[in-house]
Parts: structure tokens; C-alpha cells; sequence
């Protein structure tokens, strides 16, 4: 499949899909302006090695300003990135698009870390070396 072929039409797997393209549309993205707190809480996402798994808490803040209280309050295990992503959907632990495609991609760099053998912390890049 080519996104940038001349062709009014791609050949997917299952259909054909018609290029009526009405919105051409550069991504951006800046890590602080654009950054918005799910009220819901938030995720510390941390890697077992010794027992194969990503491990993630879920927390929440019950108090903003200068005494923050912040409790982990749910622990969610398991060795793939999607499987862990759908349960919190699913035990309704994220409420916002934005952190819940935030915590894909952290999700899925963690899963690759502990697959190849490599540092992971969280909200930072990947050291891969080739």
C-alpha cells in the first residue's frame, strides 16, 4: 500500500479505498503547550525483567497545590503493550484520547525494551543501538 502514489485509489488487504482527500495536515506537537492532565490520574510504567512483564500503576491525585496527595491505587501486569492498554480502558482508568495515545506509545517502547534487552524510563527515548 502507497499513501503516495498518483492513483485515486489503494488496494488494502480487505477493500478498496477511494483518495478523496479534503484536508492536507502537518503534525506538531509541543511536549509542554500541547500537554493536558487526564483528571482520571495518571500511569508509572516500569519493567520486571525477572518475571517477564511490564508493570504499570495507576494513580490519583486528590490533592493539587502545595500538598499534593497522590496514591497508587491499582496495579495492572502483563507482557504485551495492547493487552495491558485495554484493561485500563476498560477498568475506566484513563478518560482522556490524548493520555490514552500517550500511554500506547509509552506502552509499546516499554514492551520493546524488555523484548530486545534494553533501558527503558519512562517518557524518554529509546537508546537503540544498531
Amino acid at each position: 500500500m502507497s499513501l503516495d502514489s498518483k492513483s485515486n485509489s489503494i488496494e488494502g488487504v480487505f477493500y478498496k479505498i477511494n483518495k478523496k482527500i479534503e484536508k492536507k495536515i502537518t503534525a506538531k506537537y509541543h511536549r509542554i503547550k500541547d500537554w493536558v492532565m487526564d483528571p482520571k490520574g495518571y500511569f508509572l510504567i516500569g519493567i520486571d525483567r525477572k518475571n517477564n512483564l511490564l508493570r504499570v500503576g495507576y494513580c490519583k491525585f486528590t490533592k493539587l497545590g502545595n500538598d499534593p496527595v497522590n496514591d497508587m491505587v491499582a496495579e495492572i501486569t502483563g507482557k504485551t503493550a495492547i493487552e495491558i492498554i485495554n484493561t485500563i480502558i476498560r477498568e475506566n482508568y484513563i478518560s482522556s484520547l490524548q493520555h490514552a495515545g500517550d500511554m500506547g506509545i509509552e506502552l509499546c517502547k516499554a514492551e520493546l525494551a524488555l523484548k530486545y534487552n534494553i533501558d527503558y524510563v519512562q517518557d524518554k527515548n529509546l537508546d537503540i543501538k544498531i
